[in-house]
C-alpha cells in the first residue's frame, strides 16, 4: 500500500461537501464547522499588503529562511509577549502558514519504520505527517477527567529507541484545554531522555478570552538545552487565514533540519507578505489581536448559556475560539453532527474526527458573524 493510501479522507473536506450539499437542498445553513475567522483581516494590514506587491524588489525569490525583517519582528514579539530570547537568524524560521511546517517536521526528522506520538484527540495533521512520513503514528490519550492533558506514564509506555518526535498542541484544538510549565517540563525532560524532538503546535496561543494569556512551551523548556520547536500562525492572530504565513521557533538544530529540508520543497513565502507579517508582529501587535479577539468572547457565552440550558455539558475554556461539547444522546458525534446539520441547519465538527478520544464530543466554531451565533444558540437550545 502507497502512504498517500493509508491517509483517511481530510476531515474538513468531509464536512464542506456535507455543509454543501445540505445547502443545495434549500436548508438555511450557519457553519460554525471549520475555524476559519469571519471578520476579515485588519484593513492598515491589506493596505501594506497592495503597496508592497508593487514594489519589484520582492517580486524575487525570497529568502530561504525567510525575510530577516520577519525573522526579527517574530523574535521582538515572542520576547514582548512570552519573555523569550530567541536568535532571528537561527532560532526563527518562516513558514507557508504553520500546517506546512507541522506537515513537514516528519519529513526532517523520521525514518522508515520510526514512531510519532500523536495525541489523541488532535488535530488530524499530526498523524498524517508521520504517515507519509513512512513512521508510525502512536496515539496517546486526552481524557476530560485530565482537563484533556497528558498522562506521563503513557507516554513511557509508548515510546521506545525508535520514538523521533512527540506532538503537543496547546492551547488545544478542539477542546480549548491549556498546558503550563507543570506539564511543559516534565513532558521536555521525558522527551530528551528519549532523544526524540518535542514539538508544539501554538497557532491558538494568542487566541486568549477573557484577557488571559496561555503558557508557550518556550517559556518552560530551555530550546537551547533540549530540542524543543513551537509552530506559530498568523492566520488566528490576525485573520490572515487565507495568507498562510506562520513562523516556528525553538531549537537551532532542529530549525536547521526543517530549512533543509524547505530547500527541496519550497522556495518560501511572497515577500510582500513577509512585509505585512513583520508589520503585523511590530508594534502594532497588541492593539491588532486585541482587535481581532474582540468578539470571541461574547460569542462564546451567547452559545455557552444555551446550550447549558438545554442540559450540555461544555468544557470550560479560555483559549481558542471552540467551544467543546458533550454529544447530549446516544449518538456517535457523526450521527449527531449529521442530524443537526438536517434537522437544525447547523454545521458543527463531530469529535471523533481529530481521534478515537474525541467521540462522544463535538466542536463548536465561534467565527460566524454574531447574528449567526446567536440564531444557532437558539437552533441548538431547542433541540
Amino acid at each position: 500500500m502507497q502512504r498517500l493510501d493509508k491517509l483517511p479522507p481530510y476531515l474538513f473536506a468531509s464536512i464542506d461537501a456535507a455543509r454543501d450539499q445540505a445547502r443545495a437542498q434549500g436548508v438555511d445553513v450557519i457553519d460554525l464547522g471549520v475555524g476559519d475567522p469571519d471578520q476579515p483581516t485588519p484593513a492598515s494590514l491589506v493596505d501594506l499588503a497592495a503597496a508592497a506587491v508593487r514594489n519589484a524588489a520582492y517580486h524575487r525569490y525570497p529568502s530561504g529562511r525567510g525575510d530577516a525583517k520577519l525573522r526579527r519582528a517574530a523574535a521582538g514579539f515572542l520576547r514582548r509577549r512570552h519573555g523569550l530570547d530567541l536568535d532571528p537568524d537561527h532560532e526563527i524560521l518562516v513558514l507557508i502558514g504553520s500546517k506546512e511546517g507541522i506537515a513537514h517536521l516528519p519529513l526532517a526528522l523520521v525514518s522508515e519504520g520510526d514512531n510519532v506520538l500523536v495525541p489523541d484527540i488532535g488535530y488530524p495533521v499530526y498523524a498524517q505527517g508521520a504517515i507519509l512520513a513512512g513512521g508510525e503514528p502512536r496515539l496517546f490519550s486526552l481524557a476530560a477527567d485530565r482537563a484533556f492533558l497528558p498522562d506521563l506514564e503513557e507516554l513511557r509506555r509508548l515510546a521506545d529507541e525508535r520514538t523521533r518526535l512527540l506532538w503537543l498542541n496547546y492551547p488545544n484544538n478542539p477542546t480549548g484545554a491549556e498546558a503550563g510549565a507543570g506539564l511543559f517540563a516534565p513532558v521536555a525532560e521525558f522527551a530528551a531522555a528519549r532523544g526524540c524532538v518535542l514539538a508544539n503546535d501554538a497557532a491558538y496561543l494568542e487566541v486568549s478570552l477573557d484577557g488571559h494569556r496561555p503558557v508557550s512551551l518556550l517559556e518552560a523548556v530551555d530550546h537551547r538545552r533540549q530540542q524543543v520547536v513551537e509552530f506559530h500562525s498568523l492566520s488566528k492572530m490576525f485573520n490572515m487565514t487565507g495568507w498562510r504565513l506562520g513562523f516556528a521557533a525553538g531549537n537551532a538544530d532542529c530549525l536547521a533540519r526543517l530549512a533543509r529540508l524547505k530547500e527541496t520543497i519550497d522556495s518560501g513565502v511572497f515577500t510582500a507578505l513577509q512585509e505585512v507579517g513583520a508589520t503585523a508582529l511590530g508594534k502594532v501587535a497588541d492593539g491588532l489581536l486585541a482587535d481581532v479577539m474582540r468578539p470571541y468572547a461574547a460569542r462564546r457565552d451567547v452559545l455557552v448559556t444555551a446550550l447549558r440550558r438545554a442540559g450540555l455539558t461544555v468544557f470550560p475554556a479560555q483559549a481558542t475560539f471552540y467551544v467543546w461539547t458533550r454529544v447530549p444522546t446516544a449518538e456517535t458525534s457523526v450521527e449527531f453532527c449529521g442530524r443537526v446539520l438536517r434537522e437544525r441547519g447547523v454545521v458543527l465538527t463531530p469529535g471523533v474526527g481529530f481521534g478515537p478520544g474525541g467521540e462522544g464530543w463535538f466542536r463548536i466554531s465561534l467565527t460566524a458573524p454574531d447574528a449567526q451565533i446567536a440564531a444557532a444558540a437558539e437552533r441548538l437550545e431547542a433541540l
